[in-house]
């Protein structure tokens, strides 16, 4: 076993942890709890970026690795699954905001020229 391996597969297990905490957050709908773990993963990636140079992973490890590689992926697909109605909801929201100051613009323009 390599001097990085178990730093490395250890930070791997804690994204598999930390997508699986934000795909449950998701099923429920907690919307900020989602963004909140998505700190937390994003915190993770920078730790395995500044580690550095790593020896090659044996076997098992590479395994191991690929293994939590692919939780994470499913983990993170099934929440973007959920997520996106969300976002469109949020989308045509901010469009109709948008639209509504516009008219308002318009409107109190006409009024400041009427009076």
């Amino acid at each position: 076993m390599t001097s990085h391996s178990p730093q490395i597969l250890e930070l791997y297990r804690e994204i598999v942890s930390v997508t699986a905490s934000m795909l449950n957050a998701a099923k429920t709908e907690d919307w900020n709890s989602v963004l909140s773990h998505g700190q937390a993963y994003c915190e993770v990636v920078e730790r395995i970026r500044h580690i550095g140079t790593v020896e090659p992973l044996d076997d098992d490890e590479r395994r191991q690795k690929h293994d939590m590689l692919v939780q994470i992926l499913e983990n993170d697909a099934h929440t973007r699954d959920l997520a996106m109605p969300e976002l469109a909801r949020m989308s045509d929201l901010l469009g109709r905001m948008k639209r509504q100051q516009g008219a308002l613009r318009a409107y109190g323009g006409l009024k400041a020229r009427a009076v």
